[in-house]
């Protein structure tokens, strides 16, 4: 049952920097071609950012919540990470999606030194945490990927992203109570994430044994 659950973490930490980073709708080409460029504004997406963005993530978090299916929410979520990250300058989405295809590359040190980057010009960048976690967690490094995945939820605890990975990572430690806990958690936010009933399942079920 573990492998069930990790394998769904995994999964989304792999490719979750790719798809939200497609939604920034930056130029992603490699530094090496073009440089980094002056942090002189949004990204572009003036007219697509309401005025009040921290009420607009509100009432998108309130129609989560309420969300009829999993494709509601999925397109919910969406809508949110892009409000998340058109509230970052147009230097911190370069180094987010240098980093989304240097990891993809496997190239781990060039993707970390792109995140650091982008959480030196921005300390409150949540998917900058985010993403660093998971890329610590995929070179085995489970100490950072904790310490990064914390600060990112402290930053923003409604992050259903984060809280997947995080409950990912507990499941590969073997620490399945807090991967419940987290996963609850998750639902209460989140109730239709993709692959989030299976998860919970796959915890529960294989409780038999141990103690949970």
């Amino acid at each position: 049952m573990r492998v069930l659950l990790t394998s769904f973490g995994l999964l989304f930490l792999i490719s979750a920097g790719a798809s939200f980073a497609a939604e920034n709708q930056v130029n992603a080409q490699s530094p090496s071609v073009l440089p980094p460029p002056k942090s002189d504004g949004r990204l572009g997406l003036t007219s697509l950012v309401p005025s009040d963005p921290r009420a607009e993530i509100a009432r998108l978090f309130d129609a989560l919540a309420k969300a009829s299916d999993s494709n509601e929410s999925a397109s919910i979520e969406r809508q949110i990470r892009t409000l998340w990250q058109s509230q970052g300058g147009a230097t911190e989405a370069l180094y987010l999606s240098w980093s989304t295809a240097a990891a993809e590359q496997q190239d781990y040190p060039r993707a970390l030194d792109f995140l650091d980057q982008a959480i030196v010009l921005n300390p409150a960048s949540a998917e900058a945490y985010f993403r660093r976690s998971t890329v610590h967690y995929l070179m085995g490094d489970s100490s950072l990927a904790f310490g990064d995945i914390e600060t990112a939820l402290k930053l923003e605890p409604r992050d259903f992203a984060a809280m997947w990975a995080l409950a990912a990572m507990l499941i590969d430690l073997e620490q399945h109570e807090r991967a419940l806990e987290v996963l609850r958690r998750l639902q209460g936010i989140d109730p239709h994430f993709t692959g989030l009933d299976a998860a919970i399942e796959s915890v529960v079920n294989g409780a038999h044994g141990r103690d949970i």
